[in-house]
């Protein structure tokens, strides 16, 4: 009798790991990537800023002014009462130790994000390695209809398969940079 109960618990316990990892693998892409937990927060009712922070922070560095426009931008939309996500390519902090945000050997931490940026750790999302955070940023504006995109990049090769995303000119607003001006287009106060 214990060797049955034995196998009986053993084939119980299997089948409950594989129908939980094919659980957790049919989860959607910007939840299962989410180290932060906050995206399954966002809601659906509230007006949200999805950034392209890694776009902004390099317009930022050409024009030499690194990580302002894209905290000067968050603050303002902040201030408006829009709830902020700010989407990372996964090389981030190799990119602004490479600009001199921070020096060699220093330990990577979301806090360096917050700090660097003025973000709150619940507005910060990193992509994983080797993924375009462009999908992702698509993605959720899909599921947030009250929202927009704030990106230089037009998200050419994605049209085709998010149109409804893309659909007028309202869902991308571009950061603009004048000598030490820094403005939001296409965006009223």
């Amino acid at each position: 009798m214990a060797p049955v109960l034995i196998l009986l618990a053993t084939l119980t316990m299997l089948w409950w790991l594989l129908n939980r990892s094919a659980r957790a693998h049919k989860q959607h892409f910007l939840l299962r990537n989410d180290r932060q937990g906050f995206m399954r927060e966002l809601r659906l009712d509230e007006k949200t800023a999805v950034f392209d922070g890694s776009n902004i922070y390099h317009l930022g560095h050409k024009h030499g002014l690194d990580a302002q426009p894209l905290g000067e931008v968050v603050d303002l939309l902040r201030s408006q009462g829009y709830r902020i996500v700010c989407f990372f390519d996964a090389n981030i902090f190799y990119t602004l130790g490479k600009h001199g945000a921070f020096s060699s050997g220093t330990r990577h931490s979301l806090a360096m994000l917050e700090s660097i940026f003025g973000l709150k750790k619940n507005e910060i999302y990193i992509v994983p390695s080797g993924v375009q955070a462009d999908k992702y940023i698509l993605e959720c504006l899909n599921y947030l209809p009250i929202s927009f995109a704030v990106s230089n990049d037009r998200y050419r090769d994605y049209a085709h398969k998010y149109p409804s995303v893309m659909k007028d000119n309202l869902w991308r607003k571009g950061v603009k940079i004048s000598g030490d001006e820094i403005r939001l287009l296409q965006h009223r106060i």
